[in-house]
């Protein structure tokens, strides 16, 4: 019986398939969809079996190209496969400890009695996989904003540099409790001289149009009317203190310095004290010279050792 060429099992063992070419055993091989040539080892083996392994496309007509040409390819294909499929579970490794870190450092913040509100920013999905692209915390007297997925950037805008709050919601968002928080800064400039302050093109995520208009956006969150209500409030404490402050440097600067005290007379030189001995002798020569009498002499000499 003439078994129609094609490919078999290995009857040598050496390899899962061989070709049968009708008429005897040829020297391709495939071993898990990789074509090669292994000879035919001596005394060659029987014919295959009636019902043969459905096979791979046959080895290609000899066209001068060698027969490891195409396991070559194969194998790079096999290896670029690999590159991927180990890039990917990188990747996938990467956003699940960028995750679970979020999730530490959130339950921190929520365990935090500064903490006044948490949001998330980015669409619904990305929101319920714990992955959103900003995150948002508000305490009394700052917004804080954490942008980024597999890095992090965090930001903060003190809440006595907001003079307005506003609610947008585009048409996809008026259907539901969604909405975008527009914070409207005191002046534009700050967005570049102040510390802690930026512009609303520099958070991730942001779609309002005027980048650079001093505006910062809390971008599609939850309850947007109720953050609005619970920053008006934060927002005028932070403003009168940030006032009360900014007149007590003033006044601190204005006032002249105190006169400084006016220094002291200096103390008058002390008289010396009377030489008794040279004063006597002045005595002596006055009577010596006639001028006192014995008796004067006698009075002034009792008089300076009197």
């Amino acid at each position: 019986m003439t078994v129609a060429a094609g490919w078999h099992s290995d009857p040598t063992g050496s390899h899962e398939l061989r070709y049968w070419d009708g008429i005897t055993w040829s020297e391709h091989v495939s071993d898990g969809g990789v074509a090669a040539v292994s000879p035919v080892p001596a005394g060659g083996p029987p014919l295959p079996p009636p019902a043969p392994t459905p096979p791979p496309p046959p080895p290609a007509a000899s066209t001068g190209v060698k027969s490891g040409g195409s396991s070559w390819m194969n194998k790079m294909k096999a290896a670029a496969q690999q590159a991927a499929d180990q890039g990917k579970t990188m990747v996938d490794q990467a956003k699940g400890q960028a995750s679970e870190k979020a999730a530490s450092r959130r339950a921190q913040y929520e365990n935090d009695p500064n903490t006044l509100w948490m949001g998330e920013g980015g669409n619904s999905a990305a929101r319920k996989t714990g992955m959103g692209t900003t995150f948002y915390r508000l305490t009394k007297d700052r917004l804080w904003i954490e942008s980024g997925m597999l890095g992090s950037k965090s930001e903060n805008v003190p809440l006595w540099a907001v003079k307005d709050v506003d609610v947008r919601q585009s048409m996809f968002q008026s259907g539901g409790e969604v909405g975008d928080v527009v914070l409207i800064l005191e002046d534009a400039s700050l967005s570049n001289n102040n510390a802690g302050m930026f512009n609303v093109g520099n958070f991730a995520g942001s779609q309002v149009p005027g980048a650079g208009s001093g505006q910062v956006v809390i971008d599609n969150i939850e309850g947007p009317h109720q953050l609005r209500d619970l920053l008006m409030p934060l927002i005028s404490d932070a403003r009168q203190a940030k006032v009360m402050e900014r007149n007590s440097q003033y006044i601190h600067y204005a006032s002249p310095p105190a006169a400084p005290p006016a220094p002291a007379a200096p103390a008058a030189p002390a008289v010396p004290e009377p030489d008794i001995t040279d004063q006597l002798r002045k005595l002596a020569a006055l009577r010596d010279d006639g001028i006192l009498t014995d008796e004067e002499f006698a009075a002034q000499k009792a008089k300076l050792l009197g």
